[in-house]
């Protein structure tokens, strides 16, 4: 019952203040664009003219653009009689370069996203209060270093669990299909778990006021141990809503749209992007509210605690 409270009070705060959407939506799609500006200048430049080129366009393995790429180190290791390479030095840099800018996806995500989470955070936690491009920004720069450290130790965590993970798993894989259904389970289990510790760690650093990392990791441990079952059904809540969304997305429009209404195909695909934006907002106001409910418990202990001394006192 307590995660349902907290889930709908995220869902009022994200709807009431729309327009982090869309800003969210900006920073993605701008994400996007400057992903596809430097191959898609390698293709207009004539390599996207080549017949190899449009055969690759009709897909290519994965093995294969590998290899392709690695090319020039073969060839080096084999010497000058080792033949040429069968692409060409243009096909090969074009690839080379498709994979790097490729590469930078999760860098760009991890700028972005620690960017905007300090504007997006300080605007649902002082709600009702109007949405204020100035206030918004200053949030983003106030807590952007901050953010930028809990990235990177989000992702050297993610590191050691997957590594984790498949080293257990490759000791389990003679044991049987229980113990490697175990195990995936518990990597999934604490997978989560790193989730809700990062994203209640970036929640208590903007509704403290706090900066120092290691504190707002600490006060979000306690919070999480305390709130435990809201913290539950509001991070069930909210991945059920993105897995409907997927859902609908995945089965029921996407097989629906032939290739040739590629205009409606794009608006579905935006809108799909749209609503998984939503969702992962709704679960991050749902948390704001949780650290705010939480304050307003503690403001009404104190309170019955005072009124009671004052009347043994009396």
């Amino acid at each position: 019952m307590a995660g349902w409270l907290v889930f709908r009070a995220g869902l009022a705060r994200a709807l009431r203040y729309r327009r982090l959407v869309l800003v969210a939506y900006g920073a993605n799609l701008l994400g996007g664009l400057a992903l596809l500006l430097l191959p898609a200048a390698a293709l207009a430049g004539g390599l996207g003219h080549r017949p190899a080129v449009r055969y690759a366009a009709d897909g290519v393995d994965a093995w294969l653009v590998f290899e392709t790429v690695m090319s020039p180190l073969v060839q080096a290791a084999l010497g000058p009689d080792g033949g040429e390479p069968t692409l060409s030095r243009g096909i090969q840099q074009g690839l080379l370069l498709t994979l790097l800018v490729g590469g930078t996806l999760p860098l760009l995500a991890w700028l972005a996203n620690s960017f905007l989470a300090g504007g997006v955070l300080l605007v649902y936690a002082e709600a009702p209060s109007p949405f204020r491009w100035r206030r918004f920004l200053w949030g983003c720069w106030h807590w952007l270093g901050a953010f930028l450290l809990l990235g990177l130790l989000q992702a050297a965590a993610g590191v050691a669990l997957v590594s984790l993970g498949v080293f257990l798993l490759a000791l389990a894989a003679s044991a049987g299909g229980w113990l490697v259904a175990v195990i995936l389970l518990a990597v999934i289990v604490l997978g989560l778990a790193c989730l809700v510790l990062v994203e209640m760690t970036r929640a208590v650093a903007v509704v403290e006021g706090v900066q120092n990392v290691a504190r707002a990791l600490a006060l979000a441990v306690r919070l999480s141990v305390r709130r435990m079952p809201a913290l539950a059904g509001l991070y069930g809540l909210s991945l059920l809503l993105l897995a409907g969304v997927h859902g609908i997305y995945r089965w029921l429009l996407a097989p629906l749209l032939p290739l040739e209404w590629w205009l409606l195909a794009l608006v579905v695909l935006q809108l799909f992007v749209l609503a998984r934006l939503l969702a992962r907002l709704i679960r991050l106001a749902g948390g704001i509210a949780l650290l705010s409910k939480e304050e307003r418990d503690v403001e009404t202990d104190t309170d019955d605690s005072v009124t009671a001394v004052l009347a043994a006192v009396g």
